[in-house]
């Protein structure tokens, strides 16, 4: 049984640490790092359950080189900024002000953002301390520019959203996903870190529809 994990914006693959317990140790798995730390890592191959959060499952759904047979997206979605088909996505000028301020004060923007994603500080994880500028920017370019609801297939993906959620909002999710999510309520952004055993769930829910 191979998975691989992917992480969203402005995070490391630390954000699975929990989620890999619970799944056991029988389970053989790699954990892409996008490099917002300086520590890029993409793995290639064909895997049984490929895991996104947040950008992770957008940037899965723009690869090539990582196939999978059964997807879980967790906070996830296929396109993040707003456009005039997809209204209740985030506006792009938020995405641009964050480039704008970011070679400034990196840390102050990862700081607001993480603060978006945990706003009642449920979580402990810590603001990274090197981030790579470079890599942080592409990520938010790559947010706002990428589309890519015409690669999600609604078979053998599975959904799980909260209806708290402030960076992808329950409009935007019902949107994109339809009829399909599982949805918790009150655990925020990063469902991987507020509530590891509902995305160990989802998770196990795929493997076994393998």
């Amino acid at each position: 049984m191979r998975i691989v994990f992917v992480h969203g914006w402005g995070y490391g693959p630390d954000i699975w640490q929990s989620v890999v317990k619970l799944l056991g140790s029988n389970i053989t798995y790699d954990q892409v790092d996008l490099g917002f730390s300086g520590k890029e890592r993409i793995p290639q191959g064909h895997y049984d359950v490929a895991v996104g959060h947040s950008m992770g499952c957008q940037w899965l759904l723009s690869q090539n080189e990582i196939t999978w047979e059964k997807s879980v997206f967790i906070n996830g979605f296929s396109r993040f900024s707003a456009c005039d088909d997809f209204p209740e996505g985030m506006h792009p000028k938020v995405i641009e002000r964050m480039l704008r301020k970011l070679p400034k004060a990196p840390a102050d923007v990862l700081k607001s953002f993480h603060k978006l994603c945990d706003p009642e500080g449920k979580t402990d994880h810590r603001t990274m301390e090197t981030p790579d500028l470079s890599k942080l920017t592409w990520g938010l370019n790559f947010l706002r520019d990428q589309d890519q609801r015409l690669n999600f297939t609604k078979k053998n993906s599975y959904i799980l959203a909260d209806k708290d959620d402030q960076v992808v909002t329950e409009a935007m999710t019902v949107k994109l996903f339809k009829g399909n999510p599982e949805w918790t309520e009150g655990k925020g952004h990063l469902l991987p870190l507020t509530d590891p055993g509902a995305c160990c769930s989802v998770i196990k829910r795929a493997i076994a529809d393998l």
